[in-house]
């Protein structure tokens, strides 16, 4: 089954994918030009996650069992994220 969700991202971590017991492909899509920083527990941040940019195109994120992926923008900035997921395993 594919989830989708909007999140409005800003300078607080987000969670925007919960641990499952299976494997998660997470397809993460920023709405604008604003850039995403994204990492695997609330302590991410610009410094140090994973850049998601809309000028990059589309991202697929793959999390383990237990995993969990949290997102953020620099101090100052917000920004719409969607994400669609599908758990692929138990």
């Amino acid at each position: 089954m594919i989830t989708a969700a909007q999140y409005a991202i800003t300078s607080t971590p987000t969670k925007v994918a919960a641990s499952t017991t299976g494997h998660k492909t997470v397809h993460v899509h920023p709405a604008a030009n604003t850039k995403i920083y994204v990492g695997g527990t609330n302590a991410v941040t610009s410094t140090t996650g994973y850049l998601v940019d809309k000028g990059v195109g589309h991202d697929d994120i793959y999390l383990g069992p237990g995993d969990e992926l949290w997102a953020v923008c620099a101090v100052g900035q917000t920004e719409t994220l969607t994400c669609e997921y599908i758990v692929t395993g138990k």
